[in-house]
């Protein structure tokens, strides 16, 4: 029943077939959208969407000379690449808005921890591994973006609203995805989290092992209702290297967990300065993970 209900659940969210088969990414055909990175012009892939972003490294086509692939959020954030079991490897070049190259990096196909910019970014251009340096492509160099990639609609995260304060979430619905949570990640956006949603309510407990930031930790039940936050720090922790990994438990049987930035529950008046939560707090959870059942 678990697997059945982890299947429907990516299923319904356009990760898997209704057989079970993996999906592709619909990305544009190459031509539809063009980048020009040091006066070469290179023909991309676009994705867009959060269910293509989401899984798109692995399944992506290997680049070439003169294509590769753009991957677009609405807004500036740090995102997160992950090339483990990628077909290929790839030079990225993460882009703000404008166009400015904030950081370059190297995706290694194999690599478990994958690859995040050192500033906020709205694009990932994924390229043939040597390409950028091939072409000098530094930080704060400008790719120029065709219009077709620079007019088009990328889509927002998922939100989960807790008494109507949003929260935008990258999802955590496989067991191995959530394994892996935030692990290996040095920034995470101001409002931006991960949700951890399980088949079926249960007692849950997260431990910090190589988690690169501290943590708001939230458990909710079926039905939303908030059951505790805890305040969770870093491991490993530079500033204190004798510290062991923290855990934190749900108090109460729980089937989410929301993962954000320390303090975040408190800034929204979500818990007071004692950690006592809010009389009546509860998550609006969207229909994609509830049972499975996204339309």
């Amino acid at each position: 029943m678990r697997n059945a209900a982890v299947l429907l659940a990516l299923a319904a969210f356009g990760l898997l077939s209704c057989d079970g088969t993996r999906t592709e990414p619909k990305a544009s055909a190459p031509g539809a959208a063009a980048v020009t990175v040091g006066g070469k012009r290179i023909d991309v892939t676009l994705v867009l969407t959060e269910k293509e972003r989401r899984h798109a490294v692995p399944r992506l086509a290997a680049p070439t000379e003169t294509g590769g692939h753009l991957l677009a959020w609405p807004r500036e954030r740090f995102m997160k690449l992950e090339g483990e079991r990628s077909r290929s490897s790839f030079d990225v070049l993460f882009l703000d808005r404008a166009g400015t190259i904030v950081d370059v990096r190297p995706l290694d196909g194999n690599d478990p921890e994958g690859v995040q910019p050192k500033a906020p970014a709205a694009y990932a251009l994924l390229l043939l591994p040597g390409l950028a340096g091939k072409l000098g492509a530094k930080t704060g160099d400008k790719v120029d973006l065709s219009p077709e990639a620079k007019n088009a609609k990328a889509e927002e995260l998922p939100v989960l609203k807790i008494n109507g304060i949003p929260a935008y979430v990258e999802l955590a619905l496989s067991e191995a995805e959530r394994q892996h949570g935030l692990m290996f990640r040095p920034h995470l956006s101001e409002e931006d989290g991960m949700l951890f949603a399980y088949p079926d309510e249960g007692r849950h407990s997260f431990w910090m092992m190589n988690t690169m930031i501290p943590l708001d930790i939230a458990f909710f039940a079926d039905d939303g209702t908030l059951l505790n936050v805890n305040e969770t720090p870093m491991y490993p922790d530079p500033r204190n290297p004798g510290s062991n990994y923290a855990t934190s438990d749900s108090k109460g049987n729980a089937r989410y967990v929301l993962e954000m930035n320390l303090g975040w529950f408190r800034k929204k008046g979500l818990v007071d300065g004692s950690g006592h939560i809010a009389p009546g707090t509860k998550a609006e959870i969207p229909a994609w993970a509830v049972k499975g059942s996204v339309d």
